[in-house]
């Protein structure tokens, strides 16, 4: 009761979730994600998601308790801008519950990255290392 639910309820994460930057319920990525939530990822993959999105790996017991809602959100770059969304990772920002989440061309894409950065991209404020100010400097977001 004190650390929250050991199991993802995805239902109670979905219930909580905002949509902001031209990111919508019913795009067919946020679909996608939703239903990979929910039948595809173990309970390991859905754990490391909310460490990836909120840099903790259990949920509030109920959506009152909910300090703050999961905020999806449209990704901040055009496929112009370095070719195709497919070949970016989405973007969190663990401070504000939120995900940036590319609008990728199929479900096995957003699967496949998804999966690669709630695995392994892990670190907070990764920024202030020098490999992020580097990345900083050329105008990439760790």
């Amino acid at each position: 009761m004190v650390c929250g639910r050991p199991e993802i309820d995805v239902d109670l994460l979905q219930s909580t979730a905002e949509y902001e930057r031209g990111c919508t319920s019913s795009d067919p990525h946020v679909l996608w994600l939703w239903e990979l939530l929910r039948q595809d990822f173990s309970s390991e993959d859905r754990k490391a998601f909310v460490r990836f999105a909120w840099g903790r790996s259990r949920l509030p017991l109920t959506r009152a308790a909910f300090t703050q809602p999961l905020k999806l959100q449209g990704f901040s770059r055009s496929s112009g801008s370095g070719g195709s969304v497919d070949n970016y990772l989405p973007v969190s920002h663990t401070c504000f519950f939120s995900v940036e989440i590319p609008r990728y061309s199929s479900k096995e894409i957003l699967k496949q990255k998804l999966l690669y950065a709630v695995h392994n991209c892990t670190a907070i404020d990764g920024d202030d290392t020098g490999a992020g100010m580097r990345a900083a400097a050329l105008g990439i977001e760790m």
